[in-house]
């Protein structure tokens, strides 16, 4: 077995005398724990199984000797052999109901289509050649060694692996077709029986079919049973209640790998299922599955599993963030204890012209690594990849800096946020749209987590502690959606109230310090927005924007307060630090990214947590944040300052507002908002009229984000928004003002 995976979720450390759920070792072990001890996407082993699948079979021919012997030499933990049965009611090792793909029974028996196992005798059936094929088929992994392997029996296998495990090496088998083999189940058990390997620990039967494991557990009751599924077995099917169904026989449940999500996850762990996905062949799919937790899985490649699990590794990703013109931040995790070296070059085969960063993951920060690079050309495609130092896995990516002060060059943003909410899990679809969208960054606009919502990550919320908030993150980064678009692009992430708990007010709020500190480490964030945990900045992209991020939640009165100049969602300096942006800005946009709306009053009556106190709709509501917002716009108004767009999420629809503020009939300012990702659904509210708004568009009840070009040259903004598939269902164009 391989070292603890839980040790990637930890910061204590302690010893493990007793035997964790179907444990598969004996003696101790040593655990380092960052877990929140609720988490579902953690292991109910304190290791992680590598299946060979079919042997070795991705070196050599599937089900023969070599193929077992050489995933016994890879340390796999378990070899699995798939069952048929012959006529004459002899067990053999073999996946195909037919002789045909892996055997040259056509050759031998050209007469006897289509050449069904259970058409021909042992004797038969070993006369053929099952390695030939192989050196045919992958001429690259050939060896004169192949030719002429034969179909070993159940009972030759198991005593092949018995001779030549070592004593480490486990059995996993299955029952294929069993309807078409009668008494298939009492055969095997009269094997295992035979063999002296039924009362073994290190011992797993599975099947698609349930039949033939209920079969098989009142023939052996103790035996473990892994239930296969496919996409099919599950569809329409209501996964946690299908998990509690068979948890009266199964021990474990196989899905196939793009089953394995955290739905399914907390489906199985909550029924004390392992979960074993098959067929895993790249590591980069090995270390997502890993990420959500799994058990263990098949594979036909141990050694490159093994290898991985052996040493520390890339656990969530990678990631780019708060880019300018000549820096950015890069940011990764591994699963414990590393140093992590990233590069970074103009040339994506990193041969010329490479920087070389190192920084130390530690359990402080849950084992998450930020470094600043700088130094970098403006408008330049980079490439980074990153590793800890002493594993060869190794995750690409690239980011875009932005351009010169001057530049008139186009730029595509897409925003959005609310994910992870309100009972809707990763992944989500919409992080596939935007990256199709090839944008230049992403804007995360708030409520990156539901720390306050149960997940499978936290399924008795509210978040409490560090643990619980990092845990929150691992599991949206279990999407591999949005790791591939924080791979790809440059990202801009900024906190609202569910990064610690609904409508929270900084100051007030004792969880506060924590979120925090965990969105922090989360996100590439630069050391100038985490400097006093002020979080507003300015970021610049050539002359074509100025995006100003702010801070809505850090400095903010308490909701139930009453209006006036007194109360604050901003704090002074903050407000004061806007309008200098806005003022001395020369970029045609001038985008002001708030994790809050303008309009829409937010929150409960009598403590609103947007701008809008919603006096339309209860004319005795003193809350809300009017006041401060009435500040800002009265000095883009009396300033003059054009083209002025508000972005924002937070409202579960999507609208596009342009405001007359001081009702001349002019457009003062506009508001940009989109969502959710992944949350509750609503439609549109109704707008607060203090400000001037008009609709230009609304839609609700569906995943969307927002698409955002500006292009100064032509003088033109465009909005889009997108639903989760990418179709556009808004499409508007802005004519810049000189």
């Amino acid at each position: 077995m391989k070292k603890s995976l839980i040790a990637s979720l930890a910061c204590l450390s302690l010893s493990v005398t007793t035997a964790a759920p179907y444990a598969v070792l004996a003696k101790p072990i040593e655990m380092s724990v960052t877990d929140n001890g609720q988490s579902t996407l953690t292991p109910l082993n304190s290791d992680v199984a590598v299946i060979a699948h079919r042997g070795a079979s991705g070196y050599g021919p599937e089900h023969t000797l070599a193929a077992y012997k050489q995933a016994m030499t890879m340390k796999a933990d378990y070899v699995e052999f798939d069952l048929q049965m012959t006529k004459d009611g002899q067990l053999i090792a073999m996946h195909d109901e037919t002789l045909a793909r892996t055997t040259n029974a056509k050759e031998l028996y050209p007469d006897r289509a289509p050449w069904r196992v259970k058409d021909f005798t042992l004797e038969e059936i070993q006369r053929l050649d099952a390695g030939s094929w192989f050196n045919k088929a992958y001429p690259d992994q050939a060896k004169q060694a192949y030719i002429g392997q034969k179909v070993p029996t159940l009972e030759e296998a198991i005593e092949f692996v018995k001779q030549h495990g070592n004593g480490k090496a486990g059995l996993y088998m299955e029952t294929k077709a069993p309807s078409v083999y009668p008494g298939m189940e009492e055969k095997v058990i009269e094997i295992l029986k035979k063999t002296k390997v039924l009362e073994t620990e290190k011992l797993f039967l599975e099947s698609f079919s349930e039949e033939s494991l209920r079969k098989v557990h009142n023939l052996a009751p103790n035996v473990k049973l892994i239930q296969l599924y496919n996409a099919s077995m599950l569809k329409g099917k209501d996964v946690s209640q299908e998990m509690h169904r068979i948890s009266d026989y199964a021990s474990g449940v196989g899905p196939s790998k793009e089953l394995v999500v955290p739905k399914m996850m907390q489906a199985a762990h909550q029924n004390k299922l392992l979960v074993h996905p098959w067929t895993v062949n790249s590591q980069d799919d090995m270390v997502s599955l890993t990420s959500l937790g799994v058990d263990g899985l098949f594979t036909n490649y141990p050694d490159q599993f093994e290898s991985l699990l052996d040493k520390p590794y890339i656990s969530h990703g990678i990631a780019s963030g708060d880019v300018t013109d000549s820096s950015a931040i890069l940011w990764t995790r591994t699963n414990e204890k590393a140093n992590v070296q990233f590069e970074i070059s103009t040339d994506s085969t990193f041969k010329h012209d490479t920087m070389v960063k190192t920084a130390p993951a530690n359990s402080t920060n849950d084992f998450t690594v930020k470094v600043e690079v700088d130094g970098l050309k403006a408008d330049t495609t980079y490439y980074y990849r990153a590793h800890a130092v002493s594993s060869k896995y190794t995750v690409n990516g690239s980011f875009k800096t932005a351009p010169g002060e001057n530049s008139l060059k186009p730029l595509t943003m897409v925003w959005g946020g609310d994910t992870g909410g309100h009972g809707e899990i990763p992944p989500y679809k919409s992080f596939e749209a935007m990256s199709a969208v090839n944008p230049d960054f992403f804007l995360f606009s708030g409520d990156t987590i539901y720390a306050d919502s149960p997940t499978p990550a936290v399924p008795n919320p509210p978040s409490q502690t560090v643990e619980d908030f990092w845990a929150k993150y691992k599991e949206i980064r279990t999407d591999k959606g949005f790791r591939s678009l924080l791979q790809k692009t440059a990202t801009y992430a900024i906190w609202d109230d569910h990064e610690v708990t609904n409508d929270f007010s900084g100051p007030s709020q004792p969880l506060t310090p924590t979120g925090l500190h965990a969105f922090k480490n989360y996100y590439p964030i630069s050391n100038e927005r985490s400097a006093e945990d002020k979080l507003y900045h300015k970021y610049s992209w050539g002359n074509a924007m100025d995006m100003v991020i702010l801070n809505n939640r850090g400095y903010r009165s308490p909701n139930n307060q009453a209006d006036g100049p007194d109360k604050t969602m901003l704090g002074k300096e903050q407000v004061e630090w806007l309008k200098q942006q806005l003022l001395e800005s020369d970029a045609k946009v001038k985008l002001v990214a708030s994790s809050v709306p303008i309009s829409f009053p937010t929150g409960k009556a009598m403590a609103r947590d947007g701008w809008a106190n919603g006096d339309n709709v209860n004319p005795n509501d003193p809350t809300g944040f009017e006041n401060e917002f009435k500040e800002i716009s009265d000095f883009i108004i009396e300033k003059g300052i054009k083209n002025v767009f508000f972005v924002t999420t937070d409202v579960h629809f999507a609208e596009v507002i342009k405001y007359d503020a001081n009702q001349d009939g002019k457009t003062d300012y506009n508001e940009l908002i989109s969502g959710p990702i992944g949350a509750v659904k609503i439609n549109p509210g109704t707008l607060d009229p203090t400000f001037g708004p008009e609709k230009l568009y609304a839609e609700g009840n569906f995943f969307n984000f927002g698409v955002f070009r500006v292009d100064p040259a032509a003088k033109q903004a465009i909005v889009e928004i997108q639903d989760e598939n990418g179709k556009v269902h808004f499409s508007h164009t802005f004519q810049l003002e000189d």
